[in-house]
């Protein structure tokens, strides 16, 4: 299946503000530009090396993860030779990370992405003889093909896009002879989220929801179960506290790990919320003002249970990350009554509860040097034994201390700062013996929750009426929560606001009912009064015996077009009125609550007035030609357009004043 975008180009901006005809003068801007530039922990980057190495900064702290550094290196793919990329090509990879970080602070992997993506172009560039500034299409494609066979269907996507992106760069800052407006025409969307299959509208599976990215209820049922079955003590409740709250919230898994500390809270109207920092992965670390999340009524009670469980859970992790905090190491104060000179043997070891192994023969203390001799105690094997000091003790605790630990993670609207020691979910670090380290304490990672997920199914054996196999994510609970709000009626305004999202077209990809639900759903709104349009008046002029009738005749299938809904089959016929869906089509309708579509409707009605009058002075000059037919069709727009706002509650509209705020920017 081809992705419905191809003939869209990737939208950049220049990041030069001067563009000149010279195509090498406008690379040498570009590089020129981005040495200037010394985004946080780029301080120490060699820039003429192959491999750049980030120790530091917003590139370090990725969402989910522990990481000490990033690690960047600027060749070919291993299955295109692995070699360094070369003069302007190396350059240009450089540069173009160092201003897309600056504008923009994606995380690590997508930049990852975008250097493969102008590897594999500099490769085909370089066998068809061609610099960049003679780079075309054939290239472009050449490059697309081969990243096809080399990766699957996901990661090709994304590549696919970053090579776009990329030829976008070269478009807007005028790096190419030729202007390439590039979108890989075989490009396409990962088996995941394509395909869709028919069903009749009659048939009783049309009333259902099935989608991979949907939880059954099954799942529900039996996280339910082990929410009430799991021992508080257990060592997993933690995770179960953790899926309960997911199913509770829908919020992603990095927005749940980096929660602030707190307990459920109420406004003045008596309405739940918890305080929250949205963050999207993909975005790396950027500046996210604290928000409330209003929680769903059923799930308040639950809610609340799970935070001060949590909150306890959490409490000794808390402490060490406020020691680690004040003191910039890690937590030793279990050895504050330890003497230097003191010997700890591994009965010692264990009432510090740190592991006994560690003076085993391949043990960290005994290899690092930190173990002794005592031959006047020897084993049962008539060995000598081994013990260490107060030295060697604090050198394997520290080992695994990394500043990034007492780092900021969250700066609010109001300038507050959050650390390690002010979240929620806090963890002490596992050790590889399975035991956890006291002294160090960490954030709530994905991996943490993905190898708990190991153990779900014997879990649910035990504590559960019936096993669950693991084939969902945290981000499942995202999708069927959403859709669930979309089938019970809330609008698309009021989903992404909930969500947490700045765009409502993001929402639609979250709304998994199917066409054939959607037109059911269509019919039902229609019978009740909600929905307006020429036809929806129609049938409520009808008797209520035939309506039924009338709505299964002319109803197959709705299609979203911006201001409305369509239900023109176009399994049957095309389009008659295309792109004229507001002009009084027969086939056109609109809920009359749908606060989401209210901003694409005012700047359909503004236009389309702009528009009127345009055809109203043309009308009445010398030559009008065919102004009075635009005269009509505008009406005729306008007519509907200004019935949805009124239907949406807006009943004073300017469309003059609409236009200048956008044109000021407002």
């Amino acid at each position: 299946m081809t992705d419905g975008r191809n003939n869209r180009q990737a939208k950049v901006i220049p990041f030069l503000n001067r563009i000149t005809k010279d195509r090498l003068e406008n690379l040498n801007s570009i590089i020129n530009t981005a040495k200037i530039l010394t985004p946080n922990g780029f301080e120490n980057v060699d820039r003429d090396a192959s491999v750049w190495v980030i120790s530091s900064g917003r590139l370090t702290r990725l969402t989910g993860k522990n990481t000490n550094s990033v690690k960047f290196n600027f060749t070919l793919p291993p299955k295109l030779g692995g070699k360094p990329l070369l003069d302007s090509w190396a350059e240009l990879a450089k540069s173009l990370l160092v201003l897309r970080f600056h504008r923009n602070h994606q995380a690590a992997p997508n930049q990852r992405n975008f250097i493969t993506a102008i590897a594999y172009i500099s490769y085909f560039a370089s066998s068809l003889g061609r610099e960049i500034h003679t780079i075309t299409r054939e290239v472009l494609d050449k490059a697309c093909e081969r990243i096809s066979k080399d990766y699957s269907d996901s990661t090709a996507y994304n590549l696919h896009k970053a090579v776009a992106e990329f030829a976008g760069h070269c478009d807007s800052n005028g790096l190419c002879l030729s202007s390439l407006q590039y979108r890989y025409t075989g490009m396409k969307r990962p088996k995941s989220t394509s395909g869709v299959e028919r069903v009749r509208l009659d048939d009783p599976e049309a009333l259902k929801t099935k989608n991979d990215k949907l939880l059954e209820p099954l799942v529900f049922k039996v996280l339910g179960e082990l929410y009430l079955s799991v021992p508080k003590n257990h060592k997993y409740r933690f995770y179960v506290l953790l899926l309960t709250f997911l199913a509770c919230v829908g919020r992603r898994f990095s927005e749940i790990s980096l929660l602030p500390n707190q307990t459920l809270k109420s406004d003045k109207k008596g309405a739940y919320y918890i305080e929250y920092f949205p963050r999207k992965p993909s975005k790396g670390d950027t500046f996210t003002p604290k928000r409330k999340l209003y929680l769903l009524s059923a799930t308040v009670p639950i809610v609340e249970d799970v935070l001060i469980e949590l909150k306890e859970l959490c409490k000794s992790a808390r402490k060490t990350a406020e020691v680690m905090h004040r003191q910039k190491t890690a937590n030793l104060n279990f050895l504050v009554d330890v003497d230097d000179s003191e010997r700890l043997y591994k009965s010692d070891l264990a009432d510090l509860n740190i592991p006994e192994s560690l003076l085993d023969s391949r043990g960290g203390i005994r290899v690092n040097g930190y173990a002794f001799e005592d031959n006047k105690n020897l084993s049962v094997k008539g060995n000598p034994t081994y013990y260490t000091n107060k030295e060697g003790v604090v050198a394997y605790c520290s080992k695994d201390y990394s500043k990034a630990f007492t780092k900021r993670i969250h700066l609010d609207q109001e300038r507050q700062e959050y650390f390690l020691k002010d979240l929620l979910l806090v963890r002490h670090q596992g050790l590889s013996s399975g035991r956890y380290s006291h002294w160090i304490a960490t954030q709530c990672t994905h991996s943490m929750m993905t190898t708990f997920l190991r153990y779900l199914p014997e879990l649910s054996m035990q504590f559960a009426s019936s096993s669950l196999e693991v084939d969902f994510t945290s981000h499942h609970f995202r999708h069927t929560i959403n859709t669930l709000l979309d089938e019970g009626g809330l609008t698309d305004l009021l989903q992404t606001e909930w969500f947490g999202r700045t765009n409502p077209k993001d929402t639609k990809a979250y709304q998994n009912t199917s066409p054939e639900k959607r037109a059911l759903l269509l019919k039902e709104a229609i019978k009740k009064g909600k929905v307006g349009g020429k036809f929806a008046e129609h049938v409520m002029a009808l008797p209520v015996t035939v309506q039924d009738a009338v709505l299964n005749a002319r109803i197959k299938a709705v299609h979203d077009v911006g201001t409305g809904v369509c239900f023109h089959s176009f399994s049957q016929t095309p389009c008659p009125r295309h792109l004229q869906c507001s002009a009084e089509c027969d086939d056109y309708a609109w809920a009359k609550d749908d606060k989401g579509r209210i901003e694409e409707q005012k700047r359909q009605l503004a236009l389309t007035t702009l528009a009127r009058e345009t055809a109203q002075n043309k009308a009445e000059s010398t030559k009008p030609k065919k102004s009075k037919d635009w005269l009509i069709h505008n009406d005729k727009k306008i007519k509907t357009l200004t019935k949805q706002l009124e239907d949406n509650g807006v009943v004073e509209f300017d469309p003059k004043e609409y236009l200048k705020a956008i044109s000021n920017g407002k």
